[in-house]
């Protein structure tokens, strides 16, 4: 009989779990309106989700995330307090993307910096551009209502935000599971010295996942930007532990080579779905990453348990 490995299962019962606590704690949880929050939270947290699983699949790390984020949101609610038109933002948060995806990647695959060190360096130059950018404090003033309809409109009736979940999930899936690049991300993290003599290029692998990082962290960026209507230098602090955790509690491995797009939309809906609960019982925000600590570490646990085991098993049939 074969061994049902329990963290697979573990962020789709976490999921059920928590909806069935919302449901008993709050007559709120099921409103319309609280969905419509917890949907435009995911938003921002998909797409930092979907970029460190790219990096953690292939063996990597990204801390640069939010960082990136903030320097995109501020430069994009600039442009749009200016009266730039929406093509024109949309173009330059995709080059502040690639670009610090494309430094990343250079960095890690042809200076041997490992991608700790090369994504916090990053991390550190992008949020101190960010500061410089808005003088140390937020931008402000009347953004043009186009701009703020990027995340607030609708079509067909279904909010803006819904539909770049859906797209994002889809599109990341495809390029992952259907896609002979999807393979060789999986190639590399599993093993790249492996993947190597079977003809992956693993530096342009590495390169690659980098920059869609960066770009999804743009993107969510310029997404908070219009959200908001100004531009905040304090935009995604933390973000790259948000994006961990929605990874981690997927089921992604940080040793590369396991996880997939699916655990990530759980774990999206899992990390969301906590923030909304904590906020709706009034916990103070202070001590909501307390919550989200000790669920990393349950999860890490349960997988170290499943890890040890399946090695004593292998021990003992040998």
């Amino acid at each position: 009989m074969k061994k049902i490995e329990i963290s697979k299962q573990l962020p789709l019962a976490m999921l059920v779990v928590l909806i069935i606590i919302g449901a008993q704690l709050s007559d709120s949880f099921f409103k319309v309106s609280n969905f419509a929050n917890i949907i435009q939270y995911a938003v921002e947290s998909a797409f930092i989700g979907i970029g460190m699983t790219f990096v953690l699949v292939v063996g990597g790390i990204d801390l640069s995330i939010g960082s990136v984020l903030a320097f995109a949101s501020v430069v994009s609610a600039k442009m749009a307090l200016d009266g730039v038109s929406i093509p024109v933002i949309l173009l330059a948060v995709i080059a502040i993307g690639l670009a610090c995806g494309a430094v990343n990647g250079l960095l890690i695959t042809k200076f041997r910096i490992e991608p700790f060190m090369a994504t916090l360096a990053m991390m550190m130059i992008m949020r101190a551009a960010t500061f410089l950018f808005t003088g140390g404090g937020p931008l402000t003033g009347t953004v043009y209502s186009g701009f703020k309809q990027i995340i607030k409109g609708r079509l067909f009736g279904v909010q803006n935000g819904i539909w770049y979940v859906a797209i994002a999930f889809l599109a990341a899936a495809l390029l992952l599971n259907r896609t002979r690049f999807g393979r060789h991300v999986y190639a590399v993290g599993g093993g790249e010295e492996t993947a190597k003599l079977f003809g992956v290029n693993a530096d342009g692998v590495k390169i690659a996942v980098y920059m869609i990082s960066a770009l999804l962290a743009a993107l969510s960026g310029l997404l908070i930007a219009a959200r908001i209507g100004i531009g905040e230098p304090r935009s995604g602090q933390s973000y790259e532990m948000t994006a961990i955790t929605i990874c981690v509690i997927g089921g992604i491995s940080m040793a590369g080579g396991k996880g997939g797009i699916v655990g990530t939309f759980v774990g999206t809906m899992v990390v969301c779905m906590i923030n909304n609960l904590m906020n709706l019982m009034n916990i103070n925000t202070d001590a909501q990453p307390i919550v989200t600590g000790v669920m990393i570490l349950v999860t890490s646990l349960i997988v170290s348990r499943e890890v040890v085991n399946k090695r004593t098993r292998l021990v003992r049939e040998i």
